[in-house]
């Protein structure tokens, strides 16, 4: 009984994989064409794999004619659905020291392969899959079921994270594809002097730069004398951040300065720490400057000087 049902499956085998080479032959450019004549002739397969299609063979005959080569058909079947990394995903990511940081894997045809994250310095093995397989639990591996993306997501990095890592797919052999991190620490910086010296009315022009700034920070407040500026209240004061090249840009601009914006201006940015000025405001046509970084003594000789000038012109008109 149980040679009768087995024997059925045995003759419909090679007729059934048949069918399967016809229809992958329908997306596989490189299988040629087949015919089917009355007597026993191959089926081109690639490379030099064939099928034996002898029509009245016995069982055991036609088995022993499926002349497919298993290693040379596995080949063919991986040259055409093996894992391709996407190329238009960045393989250069600048993070900001302490902001979390997402190096993207995208890979098509997967399959059954699976993805692993390496660290290129060491070897390391960060993640496979979906699982971390490190006890540094700054590192994780974010996957959303169905999508080809596959991410390394670091908490908290710092400047040691930085240099190439490697996503790898288990093929055989294994492919890689190579993303460089560079953790940076960002600066402040106001673009003065540590004072400024200006007359009332004049127009106060304060830029800070945040630099390197791969991204904007989440905030940058501005300080006067310690307490935070809240320019949407005083309408005197006027702040805007913009982003350019890799830095970002904050100005504080106050159109008439009165002797009350004196003191000392913070800019402070979440991701740097803070730059500082101190501001003098002054009364007078003469530059404040002038005015305040003069000694008594100089002073003295500044009159004596214009004193004497003012004798010479005299005795020149006299004569």
């Amino acid at each position: 009984m149980a040679d009768t049902n087995i024997r059925p499956f045995r003759c419909a085998w090679p007729r059934l994989r048949l069918r399967i080479f016809a229809i992958i032959s329908l997306v596989a450019p490189d299988i040629r064409s087949a015919t089917y004549p009355a007597s026993g002739t191959l089926l081109a397969l690639p490379g030099d794999a064939h099928v034996g299609m002898g029509v009245g063979m016995g069982v055991e005959e036609e088995e022993e004619n499926l002349g497919v080569d298993p290693a040379s058909w596995s080949d063919y079947l991986n040259t055409l659905f093996d894992p391709v990394f996407d190329p238009g995903v960045t393989s250069n990511v600048s993070a900001v020291e302490g902001q979390t940081a997402h190096l993207v894997c995208r890979v098509n045809n997967l399959g059954t392969k699976t993805v692993s994250w390496i660290r290129h310095r060491d070897t390391h093995i960060l993640t496979v899959g979906s699982f971390t397989y490190t006890s540094d639990h700054r590192f994780s591996a974010l996957h959303r079921e169905g999508t080809n993306e596959w991410t390394l997501q670091i908490r908290h990095p710092v400047v040691d994270d930085t240099g190439l890592y490697e996503c790898q797919v288990s093929t055989k052999p294994i492919r890689a594809y190579l993303v460089s991190l560079e953790v940076v620490v960002p600066q402040a910086r106001i673009l003065h002097a540590s004072e400024l010296y200006m007359n009332e009315g004049g127009v106060l022009n304060l830029t800070c730069v945040v630099s390197p700034s791969p991204a904007a920070p989440e905030y940058i407040f501005w300080y006067h004398k310690d307490q935070v500026i809240n320019y949407e209240n005083d309408l005197s004061v006027e702040v805007t951040v913009r982003q350019e090249e890799g830095r970002t840009v904050s100005t504080l601009l106050v159109v008439r300065a009165t002797l009350d914006h004196s003191g000392r201006y913070q800019c402070a940015p979440s991701n740097a720490a803070r730059a500082s000025i101190t501001v003098h405001v002054s009364k007078g046509e003469e530059p404040a400057a002038m005015q305040t970084s003069c000694s008594p003594k100089m002073q003295h000789h500044q009159h004596m000087l214009i004193s004497a000038a003012s004798v010479y012109v005299g005795v020149f008109l006299l004569s």
